[in-house]
């Protein structure tokens, strides 16, 4: 399963956002997501990928492609977007 079909399914699953609604230039803020829920989904994605995710790397204006960037620069296999993003807070 790719890192972006985990991110959906995490997003799908515990924050109740339609399949649909997931689109690596969608951000957190778009889904419905405030600060609070960034950091619950920051804490499920250390979980699910096996990396630390810092506060100061989690933002409501980030998109899914900056998500995908920040765990491909921790390491995270198939965690590269194809396409880049005027974001770069996660």
């Amino acid at each position: 399963m790719s890192a972006f079909s985990r991110l959906s399914t995490i997003l799908v699953t515990y924050f109740g956002v339609e399949e649909g609604e997931v689109r690596p230039d969608v951000t957190f803020a778009e889904l419905d997501l405030d600060s609070l829920a960034i950091v619950e989904f920051a804490l499920v994605a250390e979980k699910e990928f096996g990396v630390a995710i810092g506060e100061d790397e989690v933002s409501p204006h980030a998109t899914i492609e900056d998500a995908l960037s920040l765990l491909g620069a921790k390491g995270v296999p198939g965690a590269e977007p194809g396409l880049r993003s005027e974001h770069r807070d996660v």
